[in-house]
Order: C-alpha cells, then structure tokens, then sequence
C-alpha cells in the first residue's frame, strides 16, 4: 500500500514538472486545428485594387433652338393698314418697312402744329423786344414763351407718332407668316408677324446643379436635332448666375455653328456633354452605398472592413468615379457588401488589381 501511494506522488511531481513545456504544445495543436474552422465562418468578399485610369463619360441634356434675336412684329397705333412691303418667309434688312398704317389724321394734325408753332415763335420774338423796351408786362412775355415751348413739344409727339405709322425691320432676319391683311383696322398691339434670325442660332438647356462645374464658357458640346443625321457642333456661351430653387439645375446657353440655316428656332435638341478624364479612380456601381446621410464604400485593410464615405463624380454604365475620399492603392469591396459591417473582419477571395 505504501509502495503504491509513493509511485502516485512521484507521477504527480512528474507532470507538475514537466507540465510548462507540455502545455504550449497541446496549445498550438489546439489552435492549429481551430484556426481553419474560424477562417471557414469569416465572410467571403471581393475586393478591387484601385488604380487611376482613363475614363470618358457623356452626359445627356434636353434643350431648345432659340434664336439670336427674335421679336413679335406689332403695331403701336390703332389704324387701318395701308400698305404691306413684305412676303410671308421673307428676308430683310434693319430698317425694311413692313408695314405702313394710315397716318393722314396725324400727318395733319402735324402740318397744323406746325403752322401754330410759326405763329408763336413770330409773336414771342416779338413780345421779346417789347419787353426789353418796357412796352409788354413780363406775364405777356413768359405766356409767349411757355406758349412755344407747349407747341414744341406736341411737334415732337405728333412727329413721334407719325414715325409709328411706319413698322420697319429692327434688325436683318426672316419674317414669319403674315397676320394681318390690306384694309385691316388693327388696335394697338396686334400681331402683323414675326422677326427671327435663323441664320444664328443657340441652344438653352438645363443642367442638374451636380454636374455644374463640368461646364464652363468655352465648353464644346454636340447638339442633335430630329431630322438631322449629323449632329452640330456647339459652344457654352453663358451659364446662368443662379441655381433654379425648384428644379435645382442651371440654365446654360450655348451657340450652334450651323452653315445653310438648316435649323429652326424651336426645334427640340439633345445636348451632350462627352468628358475625359486620364486618371480616374473608379468604382463598380454596386460598391457605392448610397443613403440619406452619406454615400460610401466599404475597403479592406488588414483584413478588417473599413467604411469610407466619398464624393462621388460622373457615372457609367457600371462605373462610378469617385472624386474624394479615396486614393489609389486601397481595396475595395466589390463582392458580399450587404453582408458585412464595418470592423468585422473579412476574409477576401480575389483581389482584382485594374493597373
């Protein structure tokens, strides 16, 4: 019995003396086969090596021709038309009379202002000598005086209106279709036609405020038009100082080279925008995680996923350039975004290198 109580105790210190470099060993057996198991239950993601490239884009955006000047023909008067100098579709100059309308009441009652301002500037002349040698009162004199200037005065209005029977061509283009007819008793601010110049045209459309800073003055774009196979070149000539609070776009303008007045003003117009840029970092559209708050990608370092929000820029069939937030070199997932959160870590199939 003793013998078998003392064999216990020297087993005993035996394994107490042995047991500090037994245990690392059963520990790293341990780990070695654990380690697999935990590598089998990380998510499994893609990832993209991003590399600056070459990216071109176009941007699309509806418009109108509009022409350089454009204006309603209408007369100021109330008259009978008299005389029509023009065709329907007609081209004509700056001062080209249009259209003429009966001015034998104005005519004559000039002709009798005329006369009377004769008269009165014959009598304050004279009234004015008078006065000098003390033989008027100065009432004579000033009534004379005021008399004139009042007659000048309705010489310079009658004249005015007189010039207004007359509706000439402000400035060269084509006339529109006519209005009106010889013997129409027209009131003021009839439509008799209109003045285009078709052979300067542009183009208005309106931009999304995001995309505002793609255009400047000098910016060419292409215009499409219907019934035209080819497209027309344009140029930004102007771009609207604000930003429309309700549609949240910018009005630009641009002018449309054009050779044999093949355009019309009104004609509806596809505006595009193509834009490069050689050293773009992009993005797979299903990268971007897009909510209220923020946009974002989510990258690997380390093996942990980190969250990254970013400005994104123009857009692609499947691409997205990212304009801030990210630099070349860093990974992003592409593969298994909705299933992973960030600090978690992630274990990544392929990496995906675009340089």
């Amino acid at each position: 019995m003793k013998k078998a109580v003392t064999v216990v105790v020297l087993l005993l210190i035996v394994t107490a003396l042995a047991w500090p470099k037994v245990a690392p060993l059963l520990n790293q057996e341990a780990v070695a086969e654990t380690a697999p198991s935990v590598e089998r239950q990380l998510p499994a993601v893609e990832t993209l090596r991003l590399e600056p490239a070459a990216f071109e884009s176009k941007l699309t955006f509806n418009g109108s021709l509009v022409a350089d000047n454009a204006i309603d023909l209408k007369s100021e008067l109330r008259g009978k038309i008299t005389q029509i100098a023009f065709e329907d579709g007609q081209r004509v100059d700056a001062g080209d009379l249009i259209v003429k309308i009966d001015s034998g009441e104005l005519a004559a009652e000039l002709s009798s202002i005329r006369e009377q301002l004769a008269l009165a500037t014959t009598n304050a002349e004279r009234l004015k000598s008078l006065f000098a040698s003390g033989s008027v009162t100065a009432s004579e004199h000033d009534d004379a005086l005021s008399r004139q200037e009042v007659l000048k005065a309705e010489q310079r209005r009658l004249s005015l209106r007189l010039e207004k029977s007359s509706i000439v061509a402000p400035f060269a283009g084509t006339l529109g279709l006519r209005e009106v007819s010889l013997g129409d008793l027209i009131e003021a601010d009839t439509l008799i036609t209109t003045l285009q110049t078709v052979d300067k045209l542009k183009v208005d459309f309106n931009v999304p405020e995001r995309y505002q800073t793609q255009l400047q003055v000098g910016t060419p774009v292409t215009v499409w038009v219907a019934g035209h196979e080819e497209p027309f070149k344009a140029v930004v000539r102007a771009l609207s100082p604000r930003v429309d609070t309700t549609t949240r776009t910018v009005r630009v303008r641009a002018d449309v080279a054009q050779d044999a007045r093949q355009l019309r003003p009104g004609n509806y117009a596809r505006v595009e925008l193509v834009s490069r840029d050689e050293a773009a970092l992009l993005v797979p559209s299903v990268a971007v995680l897009q909510s209220l708050e923020a946009v974002s990608v989510f990258t690997v370092r380390d093996g942990v996923v980190v969250r990254k929000e970013v400005t994104t820029g123009l857009r692609s069939a499947n691409q997205v350039q990212i304009l801030q937030g990210l630099k070349a070199g860093e990974e992003v997932i592409t593969s298994g975004v909705q299933s992973v959160r960030e600090g978690q870590r992630v274990k990544v199939l392929n990496v995906v290198d675009l340089g």
